[in-house]
């Protein structure tokens, strides 16, 4: 599995720039490294045993490394995207990293939920009435109804991300969809979203590189980006 994800930076840019994306690079080789040890690890330790027979504490230290490793991921790309390095993750890294979140998922499934809670502990939001969103109490409400003593299972797991509030958790699920997306889309030449618009009649855009404007992917027409949104008045 290839998990080169190399920053590459150019020397004008200033200094603070670069010392932030060495240092995102480094915790990202900490993390893989961290990973990577809690899988052996945990092997050698239960060798023999399946992983569903595995000790909670071993899927607890894997289940937390391998979701700092996938963000971390994220974080590399990222740096790359803003210091504007021109590298483009490539379909077979995208695949790869379907599989590891993939697996990384399997065995979050196989914590019992206080520990997927003690893990990914939950977020101290509290308004999230007031905006609409997930917050703590939503998250409660929903593992209320839920055996705390018993593993989550791995269908289960996914249906709880969905209103689970924990930041790293959610970037997974981010990178995991958006992976599966550009998998999708390198199959029949558009991604998931874009399929779900179309079949619900729904217009989707695609922004021209280089341009202040957007296309409209069913009908063709160009629709030129402003600065700001028309009907918006700027009051002094």
């Amino acid at each position: 599995m290839n998990r080169e994800f190399t920053v590459i930076v150019n020397g004008n840019l200033e200094q603070k720039k670069l010392d932030h994306a060495y240092k995102v690079a480094k915790l990202n080789e900490l993390w893989n490294r961290q990973y990577q040890n809690s899988i052996l690890q945990a092997m050698k330790k239960n060798k023999g045993l399946k992983i569903t027979d595995y000790p909670q504490e071993d899927l607890m230290k894997m289940a937390c490394t391998g979701i700092k490793f996938i963000c971390s991921m994220r974080d590399v790309r990222r740096e790359n995207e803003l210091l504007d390095t021109g590298y483009k993750q490539s379909l077979n890294e995208t695949k790869a990293l379907s599989q590891l979140i993939d697996v990384v998922f399997m065995i979050c499934g196989h914590l019992k939920l206080k520990n997927f809670v003690t893990t990914f502990p939950i977020e101290k939001d509290f308004d999230g009435a007031k905006w609409e969103c997930k917050d703590y109490f939503s998250t409660m409400e929903v593992l209320s109804v839920m055996d705390w003593d018993k593993p989550i299972g791995g269908k289960e797991l996914l249906e709880l991300l969905w209103d689970y509030q924990n930041d790293d958790l959610g970037q997974a699920c981010i990178e995991y969809t958006c992976a599966m997306s550009d998998i999708y889309r390198s199959q029949t030449g558009k991604g998931i979203m874009e399929t779900w618009c179309e079949d619900n009649g729904i217009d989707s855009y695609t922004k021209i590189e280089g341009k202040n404007v957007m296309r409209n992917n069913q009908t063709g027409e160009l629709v030129k980006l402003g600065k700001k949104p028309s009907h918006l008045q700027i009051l002094k």
